[in-house]
């Protein structure tokens, strides 16, 4: 670690030699900052406030990163596990979260059960000897509620016409979840290789198959993933704002009988019942390719593709053993060291597979209503700026203002809870069966009501969340809708005791990111009912795309590892447009307070982004996540404001300053 901190102070993180002539430490490496870097905050803002937390901070047992995000929702499972543990508690919701509670950390059953389940689908599915019976095995429930499958299916809502559900068909999912690794892997899709194939050659000899057979398996099925792959969306494809336009290809069943002639997409829909007249294919070349591919001369790695997916999948659901090696391997690919006690897991299963219930139970307990009315006030005060801001903005026509006006008044407005539910009464859960009884009570449940119920149906906007007590929050373009949830209503983004600006730091900033996503390079392709449309005029959107080229740029020349990595702006680029639109509302709506004390606000921004990880995840956000290092989202974003630079005195030869020529904000 000595050594990687030294290499660490030694790379300069150069925006470009033009806009920046003091470096940035990637900061978010753990065991990157030391008591030996105590920037000043023209320097590096980010680590100056964060400075004290940065140095200290250290990663649990099982974790990865340690963050802001992170102690909240340490706050948030520490009450959940008191829920889920308290006898007191009564009510079907309570029933079923505190049985599934027990469930998981019932091994003595779990070890009973073993691997029972799995040797019968591993069984039914190795007795499939050629296409035609594969064809058959996906019209299976096995296959269905298994996920075993090349093809996926769900529901979506149609770009054209947001107020309907729709049939989404996609592709089938690859083990490197990045098309881009099969064509040249990285470091990171090593990693994630080396991981998946520990994981199945482990099952796969639990199962009594010798390594050699597993070995055999896996470099079949890999094979069949490299050659399906190189006709699928890498992710950096799928994030690209003409994904929006490039994956909408509506098609009737008979349509995608001619599209799909050999692979029998259409039939399979057919045996699951699931019809529609509003269909999407979202990757027409991946269908195209599965059909050339579909043969009895591919037969092998198609099927040991579906047996690797099959045994992999059920690593973490079956007995203690198989737990304890995903673990290990887990502790491997991300560089974490021990393991997350066995009573928080169980709380993040339960909070996954029943969010309705966890929701409304810890509502009852932890949410007042002052913070749901404080959170709207701010939401008002967010809309009210924009409203503003945009009406001025001068490199806009007066056409596009107008709609974009228009937008944000359509827009819905969510915050903390909702106030209809998924009706979950009809859900039960036996005490006394086992873990994997369980979930196929879930899977059932929720495929009948996430699916079934709503498939050919209009969408119901009172039912615009089933978790609320997760650290986050989100805009679905879709809708038109930003949605603030109750989870994210605590630590450094809100408590009702914080100062107003470091309110507007916090939450405000939240607030404001997800507002802005209604004009960001995806939402700015959404109307103000959710639909895909044109309402920009051509010059305005060109002006429009220019402007994000340019903060695409801006990003790609930073170096971000100690190798010399550079940056993808691309990836980042719809995120980082909110980050600054955010802070720029923020800003705005401060200038109308007297006596605002914007050191309290910039250092509580700072703050909310806080933030360590292994050096194997930061390798792996790099590739995956649409956000931007949390210690750009401070830095990179601040400085393009001159209200910051102002406050601070911040000055050509700092490292925050950037010139007002070379400030990229879309907004």
């Amino acid at each position: 670690m000595t050594r990687l901190i030294i290499a660490l102070l030694a790379i300069a993180v150069f925006i470009t030699p033009s806009y920046a002539e003091s470096p940035w430490l990637n900061s978010n490496i753990k065991g990157a900052v030391t008591d030996g870097y105590t920037p000043s905050l023209k320097d590096d803002f980010y680590v100056h406030v964060n400075h004290e937390w940065l140095s200290t901070a250290q990663l649990r047992p099982g974790y990865s990163r340690n963050s802001a995000f992170n102690e909240l929702q340490d706050i948030i499972d520490a009450r959940l596990k008191a829920i889920m543990t308290d006898p007191t508690l009564s009510g079907h919701d309570a029933e079923l979260v505190k049985t599934l509670y027990s469930l998981w950390l019932d091994w003595d059953s779990r070890n009973e059960a073993g691997l029972s389940e799995l040797k019968g689908l591993v069984q039914t599915l190795e007795k499939v000897d050629s296409l035609d019976g594969l064809s058959r095995y996906f019209m299976t429930e096995d296959s269905f509620y298994h996920d075993v499958n090349i093809s996926d299916f769900g529901l979506g809502r149609d770009n054209k016409d947001s107020e309907s559900y729709n049939l989404e068909l996609a592709a089938g999912s690859l083990s490197l979840g990045d098309a881009a690794e099969y064509r040249q892997m990285t470091p990171n899709g090593e990693r994630t290789k080396k991981m998946h194939d520990s994981i199945v050659t482990y099952m796969f000899r639990r199962l009594g198959y010798s390594e050699e057979e597993a070995a055999k398996y896996l470099a079949s099925a890999f094979a069949f993933e490299k050659a399906i792959a190189e006709h699928m969306m890498t992710l950096e494809e799928l994030y690209s704002p003409d994904a929006i336009d490039k994956m909408y290809n509506p098609l009737t069943m008979d349509e995608l009988r001619e599209k799909s002639p050999v692979y029998p997409f259409a039939d399979i829909l057919e045996a699951h019942s699931a019809y529609s007249d509003l269909m999407n294919l979202q990757e027409p070349e991946w269908l195209k390719a599965l059909n050339e591919l579909y043969t009895e001369e591919n037969f092998a790695g198609i099927k040991a593709y579906l047996l690797c997916k099959l045994v992999g999948g059920y690593i973490t659901i079956t007995d203690e053993p198989a737990y304890r090696e995903y673990q290990k391997l887990s502790r491997e690919r991300y560089g974490t060291t021990g393991n997350k006690p066995d009573d928080e897991l169980a709380v993040d299963f339960v909070h996954g597979r029943l969010s309705g219930p966890v929701s409304r139970l810890y509502l009852a307990k932890h949410v007042p209503e002052q913070a749901k009315k404080d959170v709207e006030e701010i939401i008002r005060e967010t809309v009210k700026y924009y409203k503003a801001m945009l009406g001025s903005e001068s490199w806009l026509s007066e056409s596009t203002r107008a709609k974009a006006v228009e937008k944000l008044d359509a827009m819905r407005l969510n915050a903390a809870y909702p106030d209809k539910w998924v009706d979950d009464s009809e859900l039960e859960i036996d005490p006394e069966g086992s873990l994997i009884d369980a979930l196929n009570a879930l899977k059932k449940f929720s495929v009948q009501k996430y699916f079934y119920d709503r498939l050919n149906t209009k969408v119901d906007h009172d039912l615009w969340i089933s978790d609320v007590v997760v650290a986050n929050s989100y805009y679905r373009p879709s809708e038109n809708s930003i949605n603030i949830i109750a989870g994210i209503l605590g630590g450094d983004f809100y408590t009702p005791e914080m100062s107003y600006e470091e309110k507007l730091g916090g939450i405000g900033m939240v607030i404001g990111h997800e507002v802005s996503h209604a004009f960001d390079t995806n939402g700015a392709q959404f109307d103000k009912t959710g639909n895909v449309a044109k309402w920009w005029t051509d010059e305005d959107y060109k002006k429009f795309q220019a402007r994000a080229d340019r903060l695409i740029k801006y990003f790609d020349a930073m170096t971000v590892t100690p190798e010399g990595t550079k940056y993808n702006g691309s990836l980042v680029q719809t995120e980082s447009i909110a980050d600054m639109a955010g802070i720029k509302a923020m800003l705005g709506i401060a200038e109308g307070r007297e006596g605002f004390d914007y050191d309290k606000f910039f250092r509580n921004y700072a703050r909310i982004w806080k933030l360590i990880n292994t050096r194997e995840r930061n390798d792996m956000i790099l590739k995956v996540d649409v956000h931007a290092l949390p210690y750009l989202r401070v830095n990179a974003i601040l400085q393009q404001y001159e209200k910051f630079h102002s406050y601070y005195g911040i000055k050509k030869g700092d490292g925050m300053y950037l010139a007002p020529e070379h400030r990229v904000a879309v907004w």
